[in-house]
């Protein structure tokens, strides 16, 4: 198999672990041997705030976002970006002055839920990303909510969205959406000085790459744009079924590397960050038993971290407070946690779902470096390596559903301490059972912290045995 030049983390495992059973999945295989090479230089930064969640703007009007324990579950994966948008952002209407609302609207926003949203961000120390309406255009209220976001969320305010996915507007073309941006931009820069702004939105249609880049040429010479923004997922429920063995393809990887690499080009003359502020699995609401199961954990780990390289400053995945399996568009199948039943999510009350565990994993690499890697097979192993300072650590993503395989892997330099932890579960299709070296996340959110086990190294090559199915991240030091 041919060799490709990666900037990646790379990852390993040593005890054995049996995923059988799984349906749909990539091929088992005997034991082969893989050979890893971490290379010098350096790539893109990961930094300590990549992680973020993606919500429809309509929960801003639930309860449910403060009196659960969703505070805990985003606490839990450090540092991060709470973005309000999707298609909802524009069925709401905001008053201030308790108007009624129109006949299209969902959802009314007031101060009372920008109070809201204030307590989730003081209690997390995340910052907040909020949409106002396009698709129903009107500059001076959208300025409104966001004067009124300043007030309640200060510096917690990252930026206001104009819009969701606008290149699945009807009869909607890129001059039209830069024309209205020039409104929204004016009105909200006068009535919130200060406040940044995101654009443009754009969804995974390859329209909507027409939409990015028309925006961005338009673009150069502004000053108040915080971040060149798209959303990405690579398949979509409503064109056909979406398996696991399409979810942890060589093709989904390169349709996620290739739009990746379009927004980072685009981001580029603008001196911005890029960000993919709506991302997951598989759009329209998920995929049942792809999108929710051990499967997805894997995925988000090599989805999160071929982000990253690619020098993207975030990615957000898309989330519902919702009932586990609920009627869609509520609940959707790639959200990282859903509530147990109604009750629990008029609460909020929610548990872990797969995916969860793989921005975990990611929480847990920290910050730093990434070195590029080679590997003899990029088809079912995912590699990437993040140096900071003397300290290089390793991700080894192992999508085969079953055999051991053995990679060794030259590490561009020598090393005396060692260790690792390992995602795993029972079975790719398993929807619990998933641990993180060892531990699982506890009902109200907290994690206990990993199990790390000491591995022998001396010098600059190291073996190991990765079980299927698992993804490892081993730590080593000079």
């Amino acid at each position: 198999m041919a060799r490709r030049r990666l900037w990646f983390p790379v990852i390993a495992a040593a005890a054995a672990l049996t995923v059988a059973g799984v349906v749909g999945t990539l091929p088992a295989r005997a034991a082969t041997t893989t050979t890893v090479t971490v290379g010098s230089g350096s790539g893109a930064s990961l930094h300590d705030d990549f992680i973020g969640l993606s919500f429809e703007a309509s929960i801003l009007a639930s309860p449910a976002l403060t009196s659960g324990n969703l505070a805990q579950y985003m606490k839990t994966l450090g540092p991060g970006v709470m973005r309000f948008g999707g298609n909802f952002v524009d069925t709401t209407f905001w008053t201030a002055k308790g108007e009624k609302a129109p006949s299209w609207a969902v959802t009314t926003l007031t101060p009372t839920d920008l109070a809201r949203l204030a307590k989730l961000a003081q209690a997390t120390g995340w910052k907040v990303i909020l949409g106002v309406n396009l698709k129903h255009p009107d500059p001076a209220r959208a300025a409104d909510e966001a004067a009124h976001a300043k007030a309640a969320l200060g510096g917690s305010l990252m930026a206001i969205e104009i819009g969701n996915e606008p290149n699945y507007y009807p009869n909607y073309t890129p001059a039209k959406l830069w024309s209205d941006y020039q409104r929204y931009r004016a009105a909200i820069n006068k009535s919130a000085p200060g406040v940044g702004l995101v654009a443009p939105e754009t969804g995974s249609a390859p329209k909507a790459v027409t939409f990015l880049q028309d925006f961005a040429k338009r673009e150069q010479g502004h000053v108040d744009l915080a971040a060149l923004t798209t959303h990405f997922y690579p398949a979509c429920a409503r064109s056909g079924p979406v398996s696991i063995a399409d979810l942890l393809s060589s093709g989904f990887h390169d349709k996620i590397r290739t739009r990746g690499q379009i927004l980072v080009d685009a981001a580029k003359p603008l001196k911005i960050p890029p960000i993919m502020d709506e991302a997951n699995s598989v759009s329209c609401e998920g995929q049942d038993g792809t999108s929710d199961v051990y499967a997805s954990a894997l995925w988000a780990v090599d989805d999160e971290l071929l982000i990253a390289s690619l020098g993207i400053r975030g990615e957000y995945f898309h989330s519902a407070i919702a009932r586990c399996g609920a009627p869609k568009p509520l609940y959707k199948a790639y959200t990282p946690f859903c509530a147990p039943t109604d009750a629990d999510a008029a609460k909020g009350l929610l548990r872990a779902q797969p995916e969860y565990y793989g921005l975990l994993m990611l929480q847990q690499i920290g910050t730093g470096t990434f070195v590029p890697v080679t590997s003899s097979d990029t088809d079912t192993l995912r590699t990437y390596a993040v140096r900071n300072g003397t300290r290089l650590r390793l991700v080894l993503d192992n999508l085969r559903s079953s055999g051991n395989r053995t990679v060794t892997v030259h590490l561009g330099g020598s090393f005396t301490q060692g260790n690792l932890l390992r995602l795993t579960g029972p079975a790719l299709t398993a929807k619990t059972g998933i641990s993180l070296g060892g531990a699982t996340v506890a009902a109200d959110g907290t994690f206990p912290g990993t199990a790390k086990t000491t591995i022998s190294v001396s010098g600059s090559t190291l073996t190991l045995t990765l079980p299927a199915g698992t993804a490892t991240l081993v730590t080593l030091n000079p």
